[in-house]
C-alpha cells in the first residue's frame, strides 16, 4: 500500500509504503505524480519504506512507471532500516540525471532537508 503524505515543499511528493504493493497502487501513484509534475515540473520523492512487498503485476508496473517518468525526478530519497534497500539506491546511482540517496529510519528530516 502506498499512502501519500503532506510536507511544505513543493517539488516533493512524499509517501509511505507499507507491505504489499499491488499494481493498482503504482496506478494511483502514477496519477498523483502526473499531477504534481504538471504542476510542479521536475519532482523530488520522499519514499518512507516500511516491510515492502510487491505482487508480480506491481512490480511490473513499477518497472514501467520508473522507464516513463526517470528523467521526471531530481532526487530520491529513500527512508528504510533495511540493508538491501540501502544496497539498492547504490545501484540505482548508475542511472544518469537523478540523485539518489539511503537515509535510516529515524532521519526522515534529514531527507526532506537533502531534497530541498
Amino acid at each position: 500500500m502506498i499512502k501519500f503524505k503532506t510536507n511544505n515543499i513543493e517539488n516533493v511528493i512524499e509517501i509511505e509504503v507499507e507491505g504489499a504493493i499491488m499494481e493498482q497502487d503504482i496506478k494511483d501513484f502514477e496519477h498523483y505524480f502526473e499531477e504534481k509534475k504538471a504542476e510542479q515540473g521536475k519532482i523530488n520523492l520522499l519514499m518512507v519504506l516500511n516491510g515492502v512487498r510487491y505482487s508480480t503485476k506491481g512490480l511490473i508496473e513499477d518497472f514501467k512507471f520508473d522507464k516513463n517518468h526517470w528523467d521526471d525526478f531530481n532526487k530520491i530519497a529513500v527512508v528504510s532500516d533495511k540493508k538491501w534497500i540501502e544496497f539498492g539506491t547504490k545501484v540505482m546511482e548508475i542511472f544518469p540525471k537523478v540523485e539518489v540517496e539511503h537515509f535510516n529510519k529515524d532521519e526522515r528530516e534529514k531527507a526532506l532537508a537533502w531534497l530541498q
